[in-house]
């Protein structure tokens, strides 16, 4: 039997003061009790706050050779410029620096990644991590006739992740790169497991000008870089990206749709109200470097149970840090509490991810981890010297 205690008990879902998590060897919680009830010799104290682990809701491990291999401030349609001319290196090198990236993660505190996953480099280390991952395997393709070829591809990596026992998805990549044949293979696909999908949603406005009238950098990206005649592979919806996205997803599953940077405060709280197992992904750090802009987040805060918190790739970012994430919030918005931005990082990505009966919250009979912040500020506020350091 362990006990530990702090100035505040984070748990996922409320803060806790003059208490103590009394875990067994293995960190399963047993119990949460008064301080009072306890000799203070029994119980192993920290200067600042205890949270649970992190739920990355949004990672790319594959992605992590490319760590500042990209320049920062372009534009989502110059990023996937640049990171498909450079997506190539020596195999022994990609799989060295995922099983870094892995490793950082968990000594940032994190429990549990929602990855995506375009090829089958990554597998292996998941198989072996001391992280639970949920793998995402995107299907995507601009030529509408070709559909199935581009759900093969996607089925091919699905298949493999199944023959490790890895949870895994076939998921759309974007509505912009992902034509009405293939959602409805995707969305027809019977053998996810547990059946959730990840999507890209809104991350720039040249997506918005795509779809109301086909023009815009999207259009330069079809036409130039992949050298396909946009008019005749994509027809304007005359409407926002994220309704043509809507008459394919299922209503009665978990969603996350991730970034939504220029999703707006009607759409967010309209859809949530319709589609009641959508949840919303903010990478915050990647919006920044991507398109120097974050999302508006005074704005979802009446869907506040249904944010979740993503990393991104190591080509978008320069950490795999959710707290980090968590600090440019508030850093930006400072009157979003660290509880609120605590819930979002743990028991909203839990749930979405459907590991909230093990992880996410500081709960009897749950094994969650347990996170240790340094330096939190008399009322909650994380400081800019603050630290984490893993407990369980």
């Amino acid at each position: 039997m362990k006990k530990f205690s702090a100035a505040k008990i984070f748990t996922g879902k409320e803060i806790l003061t003059n208490s103590v998590i009394i875990t067994d060897d293995n960190g399963k919680i047993l119990s949460l009790d008064s301080l009072k009830n306890h000799e203070n010799s029994t119980i192993q104290f920290f200067d600042g706050a205890i949270c649970p682990g992190f739920i990355n809701a949004h990672c790319h491990l594959e992605l992590s050779y490319m760590r500042n291999k990209i320049s920062r401030g372009n534009g989502l349609v110059r990023f996937v410029k640049d990171l498909l001319s450079i997506r190539n290196e020596k195999m022994e090198v990609i799989l060295q620096k995922i099983e870094e990236a892995d490793i950082e993660m968990f000594n940032n505190g994190i429990v549990a990644v929602g990855d995506i996953s375009n090829d089958d480099h990554s597998l292996l280390t998941k198989k072996k991590s001391k992280i639970y991952y949920h793998t995402f395997v995107e299907a995507y393709g601009f030529k509408p006739n070709e559909a199935g070829y581009y759900f093969e591809i996607a089925k091919q990596v699905f298949l493999k992740a199944r023959s490790l026992n890895l949870p895994s998805s076939i998921t759309a990549h974007a509505p912009y790169s992902v034509p009405k044949e293939l959602m409805k293979l995707i969305y027809s696909w019977k053998e996810n497991y547990p059946v959730i999908y990840s999507i890209h949603n809104q991350e720039t406005e040249a997506e918005t000008q795509f779809f109301l009238n086909g023009t815009g950098d999207f259009k330069v990206l079809i036409d130039d870089f992949f050298k396909l005649n946009s008019s005749e592979v994509f027809q304007p919806t005359g409407d926002r990206s994220i309704n043509y996205l809507l008459k394919y997803l299922p209503k009665v599953k978990n969603a996350l749709l991730v970034h939504n940077t220029f999703s707006t405060e009607e759409e967010i709280n309209n859809i949530s109200e319709e589609f009641k197992n959508l949840f919303w992904c903010t990478c915050p750090k990647a919006n920044l470097y991507i398109e120097n802009r974050l999302p508006d987040y005074k704005t979802w805060l009446q869907v506040t149970d249904k944010i979740c918190i993503g990393t991104d790739s190591l080509a978008s970012n320069n950490s795999l840090s959710i707290l980090d994430e968590i600090r440019t919030i508030q850093t930006n918005f400072p009157e979003i509490k660290t509880e609120t931005l605590v819930n979002w990082a743990t028991i909203n990505g839990a749930r979405f991810l459907k590991i909230d009966e093990q992880f996410g919250s500081i709960e009897e009979g749950k094994t969650p981890g347990l996170n240790f912040i340094t330096e939190i500020n008399d009322d909650g506020r994380l400081k800019v010297s603050s630290t984490l350091k893993r407990i369980i």
